[in-house]
């Protein structure tokens, strides 16, 4: 008879448990701490449950209800206390830098990017870049759209270019040094299409160097004009 006592007080634990964890999983499934919209949680945020005076099976009820004098109410929040952030982790790896980057290590970065639709009688000529006295102009011809480059330094005359790069006509490879580039101008690129690199120095000591792409018409595939294109670094 003892060992049948204990049997029975062992289930009764295990159906008290059993019950707990079932309320709370119902809880947790009729909207956690939505206290206006759960039946289960009071106005203060309370699960309310009675158990029998000796222990036993908990009834989880909605609120309102009040446990008949042979069991005990019990309450307890339904949310717990938030816990302490975390340590802050620590600074990850600089990315690379982005193309869009207007500057790189102390040097500045420009973008070079024109269309000239193709001229009927006149060729056009449009400034690319100008700066620290170097300027560059790029001409598409009339009526046929060829594309190319020219380049003028200060009226002190006191500043160098060199350049070389590829045409898609006129010899292909060219290249020129000019160590006195003033205002008369410098071809950076024969009449065509091709890809030009060049290198300046002012009087300064201010340097310029660069990449342009230029393509006559049509160009971008079918666009009715020159197309010149690249980066200038300076620093």
């Amino acid at each position: 008879m003892h060992d049948q006592r204990k049997e029975r007080r062992g289930l009764r634990g295990r159906i008290t448990s059993a019950h707990l964890i079932a309320g709370l999983a119902l809880f947790i499934a009729l909207g956690g701490v939505a206290y206006a919209s759960n039946p289960l949680v009071g106005p203060h945020g309370n699960i309310n449950s009675c158990v029998a005076k000796n222990g036993g099976e908990v009834n989880i009820w909605k609120v309102g209800h009040k446990c008949a004098s042979t069991r005990v109410a019990l309450a307890w929040a339904a949310s717990g206390v938030t816990g302490p952030t975390g340590a802050t982790g620590g600074t990850g790896a600089t990315g690379p830098t982005s193309m869009s980057a207007s500057t790189v290590d102390g040097e500045t970065v420009t973008k070079l990017q024109l269309e000239e639709p193709t001229p009927t009688t006149t060729s056009s000529s449009v400034n690319l870049y100008s700066s620290d006295g170097l300027t560059i102009v790029a001409d598409c011809s009339a009526p046929t759209g060829q594309a190319s480059l020219q380049a003028t330094g200060p009226a002190s005359a006191n500043s160098e270019l060199t350049v070389s790069g590829y045409a898609n006509s006129g010899g292909n490879y060219f290249g020129s040094e000019t160590p006195t580039l003033g205002s008369t101008p410098v071809t950076l690129g024969p009449a065509s299409a091709g890809e030009t690199s060049f290198s300046y120095e002012n009087s300064s000591g201010q340097i310029v160097n660069g990449n342009v792409g230029y393509q006559n018409a049509p160009s971008l595939g079918s666009y009715a004009g020159c197309v010149f294109f690249g980066t200038v670094i300076t620093g």
